[in-house]
């Protein structure tokens, strides 16, 4: 029977499950891997190659090793490894012992075991069965309820539910009894491992000594017996000849490589220098230096050189070869650019900045990876001319050569990849084609029609999407793709073909995070361009695929691209306090235009779904708008928070508007706020309370923003992320949302509704207004450089003594002036409702 897993492998997965499965970050997920690891060859080898969010690297290749114990038995039985596997992990204990005493069974699938079979190898079959009949007991013995939780879920039975005396003696008496060498190891081993489990530690070390040692027999259940009393040695505190032990294990088995490195780790006294001075073969000293260059986790290069100086074709070099080029992969291409952390100056961005624009191949490149890159290179160039076996070599010259920019070389070494070895052919056909790309003095009209007829299966079928083992929708965001993406983008950059840039990157929507005139005025003459080529119309089609309504939606919602384009530009204006301009734009929506395809609300389960009535980014617009928060919630009902007053005197104000609607009542607000009297100056206070609710803290700050409600959104803490003064030729354009309020706007219509009032009560409700918007002000001047007061942007305390000072210096002008009407009804209502306020005006 095979080996049950160590209990140590069982300890190393239960911390690690524990330790990663609540983790929302992966770092696999985080660079652009582009050159293949596995092109090594050598599946035993693949859980050594290069991760950072599980313990081993994990290929199909691997997974699908055939079984050694199995191949074992299926060379000494002479039958197919599916009957060795169907007899060995599968028939039942009582079919193998029917067929031990010469009898047949019922079992079809054993059918192979003919009289002779079962005559010839009878003692293999007693074997069977006793191993059968031990294997449900072969666990780690607990010394109390401690043990089980320090060691993790344990199985409902171990070695303790067995008589200790009574299995040694059988084991022993058929060791003695038994003539064939490879059955006699195989007691040996039963023995070694029993013994080990029942905590015998000194018993396990002689058992191994006398009935596996002895028999001068090293098939690959030696190997399994010596990785038993490696565990021994350990828990004696031998761990020098543990770790050798497991090591031994290490280099012989195929199929338990990290098992074996399991133990190795989690032995004390891990000393391969050490290990290094004892008498080995060339291949174990491979296995050696490559551990040691995985387990430095920096620089596995200078074991890779100790092997290629022995053997330039150990396939331990290219583990570590590989190993070393996924490194500078997750230094130099990642999915998520990070300037200035990642340029050699952290306060001058601007050398990263003109790194990722480099009008060939947009890769981070600083003068540690620089080095890093230039010692790839010159090893793997080294191995192009000494390795006999050179595909391997050659692409990861051509791939090194390509991220150092220098393609004709590249080109070079990949022309003498055998493209026949699909291994290496499809890598290949990448590089051929990334090279074509970045060889492009220009994108032009012709290379865009090549693009869909060299390369139209890439661009129709690369995955980045899925369904993860617990049933979530992932987007990847790192596949090739993408990256292709991230060069065109950058050429068309430069190229100032800004649209196509953007749309390959984005859905149009993400403009909503950061509002660019241009940029929108750029795509909409790309959109209505005649007689697009091919990749335009690949393109167009990416950019119609934002515009999708549910078909139940239809008759109710519409979402199309110029609804949603005047109604971007409309509330741009708006904003602006260009009304003619936002009334125009606001005339081309579609009434029933929605943005998020009418999917704006959540039910109980937390699923987007259409709901009637409210606001939908451009209708549903309340009246409320128009007046002033009784209290600081952004999550109470409306009714709740916002009082509106003097609506009645202005009854072209609908209680229900769309932007259309709306820009209408406020020219017509203005008109009447340009005139004299105590109606102008309710027209004004009303234009002063919109502009300030429509800014980032106010009840209403969705309206102007591209929201759809004023919940705590990225939108509305925009300071937070700052604008980057280089958009990465517009990668990630909705990861820095940009959005600064103009203060100035409401203060200018408060002042001028101040200047024509006449009753206390309005000029109390106008200095309200005007002290929030004054309030306003004081937050952006701290934004904007919190520094200089000796804060961290992202925590500010606004109550820290320089900001103070600050404050009652140049921000209260209007709360002075608020303060001298504190004998009117408003102040008082206010005060009552307000307990900030409440507070300020009791102490300031």
């Amino acid at each position: 029977m095979a080996m049950k897993n160590s209990i140590f492998l069982l300890v190393f997965s239960v911390f690690w499950q524990s330790s990663s499965a609540c983790s929302w970050w992966d770092p696999d997920y985080e660079y652009y891997n582009l050159f293949v690891q596995t092109s090594i060859n050598s599946p035993v080898y693949d859980p050594f190659l290069l991760t950072e969010s599980m313990p081993f690297y994990e290929s199909d290749a691997a997974q699908n090793i055939p079984n050694e114990n199995i191949e074992d038995w299926q060379n000494y039985f002479g039958i197919s490894y599916e009957q060795a596997y169907y007899l060995v992990f599968i028939a039942s204990r009582e079919s193998v012992d029917a067929l031990a005493k010469g009898k047949t069974t019922n079992d079809k699938k054993l059918g192979f075991a003919d009289s002779n079979f079962r005559t010839k190898f009878k003692q293999a079959l007693l074997y069977l069965a006793y191993a059968k009949y031990l294997e449900p007991y072969m666990a780690y013995k607990r010394n109390s309820d401690a043990d089980s939780y320090y060691w993790g879920f344990l199985p409902e039975k171990t070695v303790a539910d067995l008589d200790y005396k009574k299995v040694t003696e059988v084991l022993t008496k058929s060791w003695n009894a038994e003539t064939d060498k490879d059955l006699k190891l195989r007691y040996g081993y039963q023995l070694v491992r029993f013994a080990h489990y029942y905590h015998k530690f000194r018993e396990a070390i002689n058992y191994f000594n006398l009935y596996v040692e002895s028999l001068n027999h090293k098939g690959i259940m030696y190997y399994y017996a010596l990785d038993q009393k490696g565990g021994a040695e350990r828990a004696l505190g031998n761990f020098m000849q543990a770790n050798y032990d497991f090591f031994q294990f290490f280099t012989h088995t195929k199929n338990n490589k990290s098992l074996a490195y399991n133990s190795m780790k989690m032995t004390q006294d891990l000393d391969f220098q050490a290990m290094l001075r004892k008498p080995m073969s060339n291949d174990e000293k491979f296995d050696l230096y490559m551990l040691m260059g995985y387990h430095s986790f920096n620089n596995p290069l200078a074991e890779m050189k100790k092997i290629v100086a022995i053997s330039p074709d150990a396939v331990q070099a290219k583990v570590l070869m590989a190993r070393a080029v996924n490194q500078l992969e997750r230094s130099m291409l990642p999915v998520y650019y990070n300037c200035p952390y990642d340029g050699d100056d952290a306060y001058d961005p601007n050398a990263c900045f003109n790194n990722l624009k480099d009008n060939k191949l947009p890769i981070v490149l600083n003068s540690q990876i620089s080095l890093q890159l230039k010692e790839a290179l010159e090893s793997s160039l080294a191995q192009t001319k000494n390795a006999k076996e050179k595909n391997f070599w050659n692409l990861t010259t051509a791939y090194l050569y390509f991220l150092n920019k220098d393609y004709q070389l590249s080109k070079e070494f990949l022309n003498k990849v055998n493209a026949s070895d699909k291994t290496f052919g499809d890598q290949k056909n990448l590089f051929t084609m990334l090279l074509d790309i970045v060889e492009q003095p220009v994108i032009s009209a012709d290379f865009e029609k090549s693009l869909l007829t060299r390369y139209k299966e890439f661009f129709a079928n690369d995955k980045k999407t899925g369904v993860d083992e617990d049933g979530y929708f992932y987007e990847t965001g790192n596949s090739t793709k993408d990256f292709v993406f991230d060069i065109l983008a950058n050429r068309y950059y430069l190229q100032k073909d800004n649209a196509k840039s953007f749309l390959l990157q984005n859905s149009v929507s993400a403009l909503e995070y950061n509002p660019d005139l241009n940029l929108l005025n750029a795509i909409e003459d790309f959109y209505f361009k005649k007689n697009k080529n091919e990749f335009e119309i690949y393109l167009l089609n990416k950019l119609n695929a934002d515009f999708v309504v549910d078909a139940k939606l239809k008759n109710d919602v519409v979402y199309d691209f110029e609804s949603w384009a005047a109604n971007f530009k409309g509330t741009l204006a708006l904003a602006k306090a260009d009304f003619q301009t936002a009334l125009m734009n606001f005339k081309k929506v579609n009434p029933k235009f929605a943005l998020r395809a009418g999917l704006i609300s959540y039910d109980d389960d937390w699923s987007l779904v259409y709901k009637k009535g409210i606001y939908n980014g451009f209708s549903g617009i309340s009246s409320r708008v128009f007046g002033f928060n009784k209290i600081e919630c952004f999550s109470c009902p409306e009714s709740m928070v916002m009082q509106a007053d003097f609506l009645n005197e202005f009854p072209f104000i609908k209680n229900k508007m769309n932007k259309a609607e709306l820009a209408e009542a406020i020219i017509e607000l203005d008109k009447i706020a340009k005139q004299n009297g105590e109606q102008a100056a309710k027209a004004n206070y009303l234009l002063s309370n919109f502009y300030f609710n429509t800014t980032t803290i106010g009840y209403f700050r969705e309206l102007l923003t591209f929201d759809i409600d004023n919940s705590n959104g990225e939108k509305f803490h925009s300071e937070d992320f700052g604008q980057p003064s280089v958009h990465f030729y517009y990668k990630d354009y909705s990861t820095y949302p940009y959005y600064r309020d103009q203060f100035e706007l409401p203060l200018n219509y408060a002042e001028a509704a101040l200047s024509k009032a006449g009753s206390d009560e309005l000029k109390a409700r106008i200095l309200f207004t005007a002290s929030k918007s004054e309030q306003g002000l004081f937050y952006k001047k701290i934004n904007e450089n919190p520094e200089a007061f000796g804060q961290d942007s992202w925590w500010l305390d606004y109550d820290s003594p320089a900001i103070m000072a600050l404050k009652v210096k140049d921000y209260r002008k209007y709360f002075k002036a608020l303060k001298s009407y504190s004998n009117t009804a408003f102040y008082k209502e206010v005060k009552s409702n307000c307990k900030y306020f409440n507070y300020y005006s009791n102490h300031y």
